[in-house]
């Protein structure tokens, strides 16, 4: 099966990669050739991760890779990973604003057009 990386994650391949070379060059050969490996194992077992209660999205798998969360996607004859991420690092949320009164919004009527 082919596996594709979208460009959220190459962007962060391509820094982590540029991070882990400035602090120790084997730790960016390692890091590289772990993504290489993977993508070679989601080839040939597509459905080796699992869904998680943090992406809650039908279709979405996550795979531990190491110190790094992988989530990809799984089509008919394609891989596609999706966002990758040091364990350590936040999970992407959806930010709300702290001061919105849903209250006071939920107050005005529609009318229509």
């Amino acid at each position: 099966m082919k596996v594709t990386v979208s460009p959220d994650a190459r962007e962060y391949i391509t820094t982590e990669g540029r991070y882990l070379k400035a602090q120790h060059p084997g730790a960016a050969r390692q890091f590289l050739d772990d993504v290489k490996r993977l993508r070679q194992a989601l080839s040939r077992f597509p459905e080796m991760g699992r869904q998680t209660d943090e992406m809650p999205i039908p279709g979405i798998l996550r795979f531990v890779m190491g110190s790094y969360l992988v989530d990809y996607e799984v089509g008919e004859d394609e891989v596609v990973i999706l966002k990758m991420r040091h364990g350590r690092q936040r999970p992407p949320g959806i930010e709300i604003e702290g001061d919105f009164d849903y209250e006071d919004d939920a107050s005005h009527d529609y009318d229509g057009p």
